[in-house]
């Protein structure tokens, strides 16, 4: 039986010792497609065109964390002090987003990955936000997470979890084909969405990349993602 190839989006990064940039994913994807029985293949930033053949080349795509979305991409100007933007990265994964949706392949987004996903179906995001960025090791569960009924998230979660959160942005207004698939039921952030139409889209805010191998929760959504989605 064929195996599902799942790319996995790259970021960049100078290297600590030098002025070397370097593409990378974080392991935890990479470890939990392979345990899930999947072939991961990271993704590193492109043009519109290399969209289209890496699109090609896989069956699935999970868009990843990283930097801020650029708020011109929702009509708006930046409102925060901050310069952790990547334009290029931006494009180039809005190319993957359009040219998923015309090929067909499904998709799971993680934090940023997620924001972006909203963004270019029409929703917009917060800039910045309170009280989600925890303090402690990306291991460690710091936030409830309430589930919706009749979704997946809810199978796999039950109604009341718990999550890791490393994001200071957020989903504002909703596109038009997402539906929210969980929330944290002390200030109402969405953590979750799903689509409403026939695009295959899963979207969290949290981090199961860094939960999977010591939670079999966050292990069976990776194999939802690698074997259902």
């Amino acid at each position: 039986m064929k195996k599902p190839v799942i790319g996995i989006t790259g970021n960049e990064k100078t290297h600590p010792d030098d002025d070397i940039m370097m593409s990378y994913a974080t392991k935890g994807f990479v470890e939990g497609v392979k345990d899930a029985g999947g072939i991961p293949i990271i993704l590193p930033i492109g043009d519109q065109e290399m969209a289209y053949h890496y699109i090609s080349m896989i069956d699935k795509l999970i868009l990843t964390g990283g930097q801020n979305v650029d708020p011109k991409f929702y009509g708006e100007t930046k409102t925060i002090d901050s310069d952790d933007y990547h334009l290029q990265r931006d494009i180039f994964e809005l190319a993957l987003i359009k040219e998923a949706i015309k090929q067909k392949k499904p998709i799971f987004s993680v934090c940023r990955g997620t924001q972006l996903f909203n963004v270019a179906m029409g929703g917009t995001l917060y800039q910045d936000i309170e009280d989600h960025w925890q303090d402690c090791s990306a291991e460690y569960t710091t936030q409830r997470l309430m589930t919706e009924p009749d979704t997946v998230l809810r199978e796999i979660y039950g109604e009341i979890s718990h999550i890791n959160s490393f994001h200071h942005q957020s989903i504002k207004d909703l596109a038009p084909n997402l539906k929210i698939a969980a929330h944290d039921p002390q200030d109402g952030i969405i953590e979750a969405v799903m689509s409403t139409d026939d695009v295959a889209f899963l979207g969290v805010q949290w981090h199961p990349e860094f939960l999977f191998e010591n939670r079999p929760k966050d292990k069976n959504l990776f194999d939802y993602v690698v074997n259902e989605l």
